[in-house]
């Protein structure tokens, strides 16, 4: 279905240009939105990558640190000569004791390290408070962390909680595997961290600021976390899968949500994760947005009464011709349109003056010619009656020549009125050929009674041709015409006429022997005799047929006149009709 042919054209404008607006201005807000999320997630990623960066450094040294003080621990292990196989027993508890002043030393010496965990077969008794403590290895053998340190000689424990004097804590911790001077693994020693350091390095600066951060190791385990970051095994693997040191990502989330991943790694391949909700990221771009919509909105409204008003200037012409074309075909139903408007709309009222004028004088024409009309057939009505008493009349003076005995003058009264039958045709201006044979051959016989033996005559045509149609009283002026002037002054004369099939036409020929043709005799006569009739002959042909039917008159070699009459073949009378309607028309 075509609107545009269908609604009218007020509301059509009104709500195509309302929806154009309205559409314009959804396409626009959400490029808006997406290109300024994309900006703000562009720039947020940035400044938190640097910011993780710094952490990241800052975290790395500690942990280096610690890992570092595990390193000084065990070789001072040995140097002191500890050896949990040495078969002297008061050697061994006194290296101990040299041992565990210098462990605790390190717990001393750094607010980060709560305690010292060695763990070893059979171990020697300690004091449950001391910082230090030496522990069974039998209870680090089912632990989680357990195989993890058994693939490397040292190894960072997840957070975890562990029993100290102010209760249960958590803590991360660094375990380190322990050789004796004879490269014999005998334990391991574990420096326990309090986690609210290693999560306060991770914090950074950001306290009283909701964050969400992560601290993975380099097989992706989480050393500490803040906030409430959650992340699956397959976002684990793409960050892990990522070949630079730092990046982001947006990880879309359940109705749409999601949320922005960044990430920073170091020397020790340790990721440094933050992941900000995706809402708090845009929370910018759909202010903006909101504010987009609010002044598009109220620009919409506005731009709906001035297109409203636009609207109605634009169709207030429509309307008021459309009105006036209601009431065709009441007189002045244009004259009341206004004069102006000087647009398309002054175009069309113009026209539409012009057509109402034109429609004006056609009324006007055809009531005219109404009346012309019935005055033709009044006339037509009043001359059928002259045909009827012209026949009454020729034949009363039939029955009084026969009763006189005048048979000449009844035979000549007979071919009259059978003359005027054919001439007339009730009105037909087409009629057979057989019809204007007979025609002429009844003013023949007329002649042929006055001039008895001296006038010979032929008519010669094809049956076929006799069905065929031809104009009336086409014919018989010629024949006529070659009596008047052809056979005047003289006692004898021959006419031969002869139909006959030429082409697609029909060629009739009609001959005399008489004196032939004068000069200027086709000029118009004072007398209403003779040429007169023949020139209507050939008005009438050209009138109906045009080009190149028509009619040729020439001398005879041997003398007299011969006439050529070039006529197209007509099967029935419509077709001179038709043909006269159609082409003859500009004649």
């Amino acid at each position: 279905m075509n609107l545009f042919k269908r609604v009218r054209i007020d509301r059509l404008f009104f709500s195509s240009f309302a929806s154009f607006i309205s559409i314009l201005l959804l396409i626009f807000t959400w490029i808006s939105y997406s290109v300024t999320s994309r900006e703000l997630a562009d720039t947020s990623s940035y400044y938190q990558q640097d910011m993780l960066n710094e952490l990241n450094k800052q975290i790395d040294i500690q942990l280096k640190s610690i890992e570092q003080m595990s390193l000084a621990a065990s070789r001072n292990i040995n140097t002191i000569g500890y050896d949990p196989f040495e078969k002297d027993y008061f050697e061994l508890f006194h290296r101990k004791d040299d041992m565990l002043r210098m462990l605790a030393s390190i717990t001393y010496s750094t607010t980060m390290v709560q305690s010292i965990y060695l763990y070893m077969d059979n171990p020697s008794q300690t004091d449950p408070q001391a910082p230090v403590q030496i522990l069974d290895m039998a209870h680090v053998r089912d632990e989680a962390w357990y195989p993890e340190i058994q693939k490397s000689d040292f190894s960072w424990i997840e957070e975890r909680t562990l029993p100290t004097n102010n209760g249960p804590q958590q803590f991360i911790s660094f375990a380190r595997k322990l050789y004796n001077n004879s490269d014999r693994y005998y334990g391991l020693l574990m420096l326990n961290v309090k986690a609210s350091a290693i999560e306060s390095l991770v914090r950074g600066e950001t306290e009283g600021k909701e964050k969400n951060r992560l601290l993975l190791d380099a097989s992706g385990r989480t050393i500490a976390a803040i906030g409430e970051p959650t992340l699956s095994d397959s976002e684990l693997q793409l960050i892990s899968s990522k070949d630079i040191s730092s990046n982001y990502i947006h990880l879309p989330g359940n109705r749409g949500e999601g949320s922005l991943l960044v990430w920073s790694k170091v020397r020790s391949e340790w990721t440094l994760i933050e992941i900000t909700p995706w809402k708090n990221i845009v929370q910018p771009s759909i202010h903006l947005a909101y504010m987009l919509v609010s002044v598009g909105l109220s620009a919409i409204f506005i731009t709906a009464f001035f297109t409203l008003f636009l609207s109605k200037q634009f169709t207030k012409p429509i309307r008021l011709l459309l009105s006036r074309m209601g009431r065709v075909p009441a007189t002045g139903a244009a004259m009341d349109l206004p004069t102006d408007y000087q647009n398309e709309f002054g175009s069309l009222f113009n026209g539409y003056r012009r057509q109402m004028e034109r429609i004006d004088e056609l009324l006007q024409s055809l009531q005219s010619q109404h009346k012309r009309q019935r005055e033709a057939e009044i006339l037509a009505l009043q001359a059928m009656i002259n045909p009827h008493f012209l026949y009454n009349t020729l034949d009363q003076l039939n029955w009084i020549a026969i009763d006189s005995g005048q048979e000449k003058i009844s035979a000549i009264v007979s071919l009259m009125g059978k003359m005027f039958r054919i001439g007339l045709s009730n009105g037909e201006t087409v009629i057979p050929i057989r019809d204007e044979l007979t025609h002429v051959d009844c003013y023949l016989q007329i002649q042929k009674i006055r001039w008895g033996e001296r006038l010979a005559y032929t008519i010669d045509a094809e049956e076929e041709l006799k069905e065929l149609f031809i104009p009336r009283l086409t014919i018989q002026p010629f024949v006529e015409n070659a009596f008047i002037h052809g056979f005047h002054g003289r006692r004898a004369g021959d006419i031969h006429i002869t139909l006959r099939r030429k082409d697609n036409d029909i060629e009739i020929m009609i001959t005399d022997n008489g004196v032939g043709m004068k000069p200027g005799w086709d000029l118009s006569k004072p007398r209403k005799t003779g040429g007169y009739g023949v020139k209507n002959v050939m008005e009438r042909i050209a009138a109906y047929f045009g080009q190149p039917y028509g009619v040729t008159m020439r001398d005879r070699l041997g003398g007299g006149t011969e006439v050529a009459l070039r006529l197209p073949i007509l099967h029935n009378k419509t077709e001179v009709e038709e043909t006269f309607h159609v082409e003859s028309t500009d004649y």
